[in-house]
């Protein structure tokens, strides 16, 4: 698979090239705002595409000027490469450093550049619900 990634449009898709034919097919798209590089990590049968999600704080701002002014927060997902389905997801930070690209590290860590430094995300198994009385 291959994949695009456009910001203006806050699309991400995931395409399929036939070798045979050199047909192009589109196998899924999402609504996701990057801006960034789409790491891929993980074996070829559990392939996980890191992908960062931009949020605009004024939702009538135009993408573009919201970008320059910083005036936005971002996210990290981490997607089933071949569904575009979401397994985990951050929550909002600063934006990341436009263009960059999430850091897959050691341990399932991954480094998301800022202006203010990196912040190092794992993902964890979701907290059990309290048990009730």
């Amino acid at each position: 698979m291959i994949y695009s990634a456009d910001m203006g449009v806050g699309k991400v898709a995931g395409i399929k090239i036939d070798q045979a034919t050199g047909e192009m097919k589109t196998v899924w798209v999402v609504d996701d705002t990057t801006n960034a590089f789409q790491p891929l990590i993980g074996p070829k049968d559990k392939r996980v595409m890191l992908l960062s999600n931009a949020r605009k704080n004024v939702e009538k701002e135009p993408i573009k000027l919201a970008l320059f002014t910083g005036n936005y927060k971002e996210q990290v997902t981490w997607r089933d490469a071949a569904t575009g389905r979401i397994i985990a997801q951050s929550d909002f930070f600063e934006p990341l450093s436009i263009g960059a690209l999430i850091t897959p590290g050691f341990g399932g860590r991954v480094y998301f550049p800022t202006g203010k430094g990196f912040i190092t995300l794992q993902v964890m198994p979701a907290a059990a619900p309290p048990a009730s009385k």
